[in-house]
């Protein structure tokens, strides 16, 4: 009975850390452009940095980030594979606050942050190929596409589980998702 409440307080505490939407913090705190009006209307780091500047971008993506790491990094010494699917309710939060009607971000930031808490060679290893992508096309959705295709390889070559390759792979399939219209653009740009 302790057990399963435990697990309820976690689930619910997580999902409501990841619903704090930080894009529309910075926007009220810094008095910026409100970014579910402009761009891409995404509450997310790379909208407020394209309509805001690198500053308001930058403090976004910390907090996003951040909201992903530290419950996470708190949790993962016990248990890496109940700890990622306990990362999956901030990233719900993330993309479905409750703080914000359920609009969200895509989650980039804020797995980018789980993903270094559970294992931080995998999660250097990702944000290297998201900044290499990015030094090259300057394109922040390809670096986010590119580097979550590249998760549960790194997942399966880094810590050699299964499981977890399974997880990462249901992981990197939601990023995809999210970012589906950007899929769409770029190949609709490659042609």
């Amino acid at each position: 009975m302790e057990t399963n409440l435990s697990h309820f307080l976690i689930i619910i505490s997580f999902y409501l850390i990841g619903s704090v939407p930080f894009a529309i913090l910075t926007y009220k705190f810094m008095s910026t452009e409100d970014p579910r009006k402009l761009g891409s209307a995404n509450p997310g780091a790379t909208n407020m940095y394209r309509i805001a500047g690198p500053l308001p971008g930058i403090l976004t993506f910390l907090g996003d980030f951040l909201k992903g790491f530290i419950p996470i990094y708190l949790l993962a010494e016990q248990n890496i594979t109940i700890s990622y699917v306990y990362s999956f309710f901030i990233l719900f939060g993330h993309m479905f606050p409750i703080f914000n009607k359920f609009k969200g971000g895509k989650g980039v930031a804020t797995s980018f942050g789980f993903i270094l808490a559970l294992d931080y060679v995998t999660g250097l290893s990702i944000l290297l190929v998201w900044l290499v992508v990015f030094l090259f096309k300057k394109i922040s959705g390809l670096s986010a596409v590119i580097s979550f295709i590249f998760l549960p390889v790194f997942i399966f070559i880094f810590i050699n589980s299964m499981i977890l390759f399974l997880i990462a792979l249901f992981h990197s399939l939601i990023i995809l998702f999210n970012h589906r219209t950007n899929i769409r653009e770029l190949m609709k740009d490659s042609v």
